[in-house]
């Protein structure tokens, strides 16, 4: 009887011994992203995961998807993530499964998500007080003005709005959102596709205000059959302005100057520098409305604009007498104004011209001086298509212009506008069209990291190694090459165009390297890029990107043009090029390798050559 009791407790230790792990067993798994703070958004897409598991030549799966992996275990995997409840809480779960020296290994982690609005159910009636109840800012507007009120409530109800000093109720009209596409994969990836959710119960109204209000409160009303009606209140008032007294603004010094935009928040539609004056026709939360022209309009954040004095008239600009002054590398165009006032400045290119629209003034132009000492202006035309804006096309004879730069004197609207780089001498069919061109040279990111690879390598540094490449190539062919940091303290944004300006250069590349937000697919959507915004740098663009597509076995990931900060410089032809991706192990790998680094730096380099030998005049 002891023996087998003694037989039984070895037996029972022995098991016990097995079911402990060893610790060649044990996986370490550095996540790089999703960080472990990240909220991840269930939106009907896979997720992608990247990092490094500290086992060699190894296996991967990720909630039962293999993953892309690396000999020393650098990975990026796109997988569903897997909902469970946790003390009544919604959480999202990664199960990694590692395979090594014929082991299998499981660790999991635990994300918070973000779920997409649940239906609301039609066995009671609610306004969703999570959804947007809109106007959720304060309005300030104009008698006669249209406001629009929306909210989410229990499908199938009535729903009407009243406000504070009107009298009645007005109508909202039921409708759903289709999403059918996310926002990044529709810019980088799958395209208008690859999701289909639909949120019912979705409310809209539109009223006309004719009444004088203050801070007036939207409450909204729904009703149903069976059920007690539900009440709710916008956040936004509404408040009219005095019609017989203007309310007139004035924009404020900024260094990137002060944007207009088409909406709260929304694109761009001009840039203004201090002292212009513009008349408002609403306030929207934080922005102001103001006109342009009888037709259109900006929107303007407050911080960026002072309110005049009670009393202020509306500008009202006249013109009467332009200048077009030619030099040996630029020409310049003065346009003399009564005021300074809103402009932007469009590129045309077939036929070639620059077209400069003036708003809130009328012509009277009866001259234009022409000081010509070359061809490089065919001629200057305007037309006034509107009342309250001015339209000027310069006419160009060549292929395109180098940048343009605005800037007013006084009320003096003066455009420069560069002429392309003269051609280099040519000996014996032999030329070297790169000595003594201008080049800035735009290191990606510094201080901040840029984005980070599975392994940790950052981009800021592999961006760095691959423009002092590049400078060196130039540099050797005779170019004058600046860059606007080295590295060790950086810049910020609004420094790095004014230290690309400083440099007074003929062309500007920015350097970087790439990956995708969420909900795009990184194994299949990822490789070359490049990015333009303002026409006239859009051949370089092309050329550094072919160059590229050429000489490098990467994806292409396609040509854009994008409105990006380091793109958005007119006085030069700047654009932004992406050679690889930082999320892709095998990519990120690459470019720690020299000889990648010189390869891409090569293509840079014989693309610029070749837009000197094709652009050049």
């Amino acid at each position: 009887m002891k023996k087998a009791a003694l037989y039984l407790i070895v037996i029972l230790i022995c098991s016990l011994r097995l079911s402990i792990p060893q610790e060649d067993d044990k996986v370490g798994i550095n996540i790089i992203y999703p960080t472990s703070n990240e909220i991840i958004e269930i939106n009907g897409k896979s997720v992608f995961l990247l990092g490094q598991i500290d086992k060699q030549n190894a296996q991967l799966k990720i909630n039962d998807v293999e993953a892309n992996i690396d000999a020393d275990g650098a990975f990026l995997c796109y997988c569903p993530v897997v909902l469970f409840e946790d003390a009544g809480m919604t959480k999202g779960k990664f199960v990694f499964e590692v395979i090594s020296n014929n082991k299998t290994v499981e660790v999991e982690k635990i994300y918070k998500v973000k779920l997409p609005p649940p239906q609301l159910p039609e066995s009671e009636l609610t306004i969703d007080k999570n959804w947007r109840i809109s106007p959720n800012e304060d309005l300030s507007i104009r008698f006669n003005d249209l406001i629009e009120v929306e909210a989410r409530a229990t499908p199938g109800s009535k729903l009407s709005f009243s406000i504070d000093g009107l009298t009645g109720t007005f109508p909202m009209v039921e409708t759903v959102i289709e999403q059918k596409y996310l926002l990044g994969d529709a810019i980088f990836g799958d395209g208008f596709k690859g999701v289909d959710n639909r949120i019912d119960g979705i409310y809209r109204g539109a009223v006309r205000i004719n009444k004088e209000l203050k801070n007036a409160k939207i409450i909204i009303t729904a009703e149903k059959n069976g059920f007690p009606s539900v009440k709710a209140a916008a956040k936004g008032t509404i408040t009219t302005l005095n019609d017989n007294i203007p309310l007139v603004i004035q924009t404020k010094s900024e260094p990137n100057l002060v944007i207009g935009r088409y909406g709260p928040g929304l694109g761009y539609n001009l840039f203004m520098e201090e002292g212009i004056k513009l008349e408002v026709m609403q306030k929207q939360g934080g922005w102001y409305k103001a006109r342009l022209g009888s037709a259109q309009h900006i929107y303007l954040s407050e911080n960026s604009v002072s309110i005049l004095q009670a009393g202020t008239p509306p500008p009202n600009g006249v013109v009467s007498v332009m200048r077009v002054e030619e030099t040996d590398r630029s020409v310049g165009i003065e346009i003399g104004l009564s005021e300074r006032l809103p402009y932007k400045i469009v590129q045309h290119n077939n036929p070639q011209m620059l077209e400069i629209l003036i708003y809130n003034i009328t012509s009277d132009i009866d001259w234009i001086h022409y000081n010509r000492s070359s061809d490089f202006v065919k001629e200057v035309k305007w037309t006034q298509p509107l009342d309250g804006a001015l339209k000027i096309d310069v006419f160009i004879n060549q292929k395109t212009h180098w940048g343009y730069k605005s800037v007013y004197d006084g009320s003096v609207l003066k455009i420069n506008i560069n002429k392309p780089a003269k051609k280099n001498s040519t000996f014996l069919f032999w030329s070297n069209q790169l000595k003594g061109r201008r080049i800035v040279l735009d290191p990606g990111h510094t201080p901040d990291a840029g984005a980070v690879g599975p392994r940790g390598v950052r981009e800021k540094d592999v961006n760095m190694q691959i423009t002092m490449k590049l400078k060196g190539m130039l540099e050797n062919s005779g170019a004058d090459v600046f860059l606007t940091h080295d590295g060790t303290k950086g810049l910020n944004l609004r420094e790095r165009k004014a230290a690309v300006n400083s440099h007074n250069p003929e062309i500007s590349v920015s350097i970087h390297n790439n990956a995708v937000p969420q909900g795009v697919n990184p194994l299949v959507h990822n490789g070359i890029s490049a990015y333009y915004y303002y026409p006239q740098a859009k051949p370089l663009a092309e050329l550094i990107y072919k160059s590229l597509l050429d000489n490098i076995d990467l994806n292409d990931f396609g040509f854009y043009w994008d409105n990006l900060y380091m793109c958005r410089i007119p006085e030069s032809i700047s654009m932004l090029v992406e050679p690889a991706f930082m999320s892709v192990p095998e990519q990120e790998r690459l470019l720690t390798e020299d000889w990648f680094q010189e390869k891409i730096a090569k293509s840079i380099f014989m693309a610029i050559e070749k837009f000197y030998e094709e652009y050049s005049e």
